[in-house]
């Protein structure tokens, strides 16, 4: 079993890290970026570059990151269930997983995919929303040959990535 307490910022950096998961939302989601990168584009169209280009361009760059970091901090500020620390244990029925207020079965079946990247193990529960658990939790280094044994039949077991 893992025993995960993770902080803002690794939830941060998850949340971030599923956007390559949700290719919808991604492409929405960049035009804030595109937009600001347009503002300071402008002088090469012949335009001048006041500071309410530069700050409107900025507010385009850090719109993602800011959605994300006040998402997760709601998310643990108001829902109950987001109190750790959570335990995760994995067996033939599928996921286990515990907190401080509840106690829950996933089975394999409801489990459409898994993910591990350098930092997180992503357990994914629909296309774009997955549990995610700190790879640093882990402290068994045959952790990911049990867990693929246990699950490569039953769902979607992709390669372990090399970056996150």
């Amino acid at each position: 079993s893992i025993k995960v307490s993770a902080t803002f910022s690794e939830l941060f950096v998850a949340y971030i890290s599923l956007l390559r998961y949700r290719w919808k939302t991604t492409l929405l989601l960049s035009i804030f970026p595109l937009a600001g990168l347009f503002l300071l584009l402008t002088p090469l169209m012949g335009y001048r570059l006041g500071i309410v280009e530069i700050l409107l361009a900025l507010m385009g760059f850090s719109y993602i990151p800011f959605v994300v970091a006040l998402s997760t901090w709601l998310l643990r500020r108001r829902n109950k269930l987001m109190e750790g620390p959570f335990t995760y244990s994995f067996d033939s029925e599928g996921m286990r997983s515990t907190g401080a207020l509840f106690y829950q079965t996933i089975r394999w079946a409801a489990i459409p995919r898994i993910r591990c990247t350098r930092r997180f193990l992503f357990i994914f529960l629909a296309p774009g929303r997955a549990i995610c658990i700190p790879v640093r939790a882990i402290n068994d280094p045959l952790f990911f040959d049990h867990l693929r044994s246990l699950a490569e039949t039953k769902t979607d077991f992709g390669p372990r990535a090399s970056s996150s």
